[in-house]
């Protein structure tokens, strides 16, 4: 069985989609968990008048999207969980081609998919170069040739529950999750999509009023190896002037740090 997880939170406009992308899978044998955390639009009247025996409707009071997720992960059966946003969708046949992965890569812990880009109604397939075993994970994400994410991975649920969403973090949640899965995880990678990402419903990814319910805020260069802290390096070098003050505060050493700038602008090249 394959578990799909959707956190929910005033999606009433994209929900339905989201749900149907998944219910009308080829492969059946599924179970939907849908987790509201404390919407206040009419998402849950949408999710409510869908009668089918494999959706399970969570309600939470607003905790976040990290919270709802692990909600859905307690509450999840499958061997295998995708975790699916509510503004986006499955690609046609996406599980059936997730469970026959699953089956070749018995020993692996995430899957790692192609995934579509839905931007002015246009598809647009991403790059996603790897097939079969990765070798260095970190490394591979750094260069942006996998990206675990929502709809185009899939992960066993084992190791989900093992290394839970941190809750603290609203937002780039999954860049704390994945500094932890990836080093000791068996990642694998298909060129195959498996999701349709839609950037003209997704909400912005706006900073949070207080940083720490951004990972930015809890960065950390003394775990990890090479490629964990140049991944680490990078999420700074890229977000630090959303909070130009904050950054400066906690991070005063790294604007000095010139070996990793110099090795960051060669990666670059």
């Amino acid at each position: 069985m394959i578990s799909v997880i959707i956190p929910l939170y005033n999606k009433e406009q994209t929900i339905l989609s989201s749900i149907e992308s998944v219910l009308s899978q080829s492969f059946q044998d599924i179970e939907l968990i849908v987790v509201d955390d404390g919407s206040t639009d009419s998402s849950v009247s949408v999710v409510e008048s869908i009668g089918n025996s494999r959706l399970t409707l969570i309600k939470q009071e607003n905790a976040g999207p990290s919270a709802a997720r692990n909600a859905g992960l307690r509450s999840a059966h499958g061997e295998w969980t995708v975790f699916l946003d509510a503004d986006d969708e499955l690609y046609k046949d996406a599980l059936t081609v997730m469970h026959n992965e699953c089956a070749l890569y018995q020993d692996a812990d995430i899957i790692d998919f192609n995934k579509y880009i839905r931007k002015d109604g246009k598809l647009t397939l991403q790059k996603h170069p790897i097939e079969g075993r990765v070798s260095n994970p970190l490394r591979s994400w750094y260069f942006r040739e996998i990206s675990p994410g929502c709809g185009h991975s899939i992960f066993k649920t084992s190791f989900a529950k093992a290394h839970p969403y941190d809750e603290r973090f609203r937002r780039f949640e999954d860049a704390d999750l994945l500094l932890r899965m990836l080093p000791v995880a068996k990642v694998y990678s298909s060129t195959i999509p498996t999701e349709i990402h839609d950037m003209d419903t997704i909400a912005a990814s706006h900073p949070r009023k207080d940083i720490r319910e951004d990972y930015i805020g809890s960065l950390s260069l003394t775990a990890g190896g090479f490629w964990h802290k140049m991944c680490t390096y990078r999420l700074f070098i890229e977000e630090r002037e959303n909070y130009p003050e904050e950054c400066r505060r906690l991070y005063p050493c790294w604007y000095y740090r010139y070996d990793l700038l110099c090795i960051y602008k060669y990666l670059q090249r």
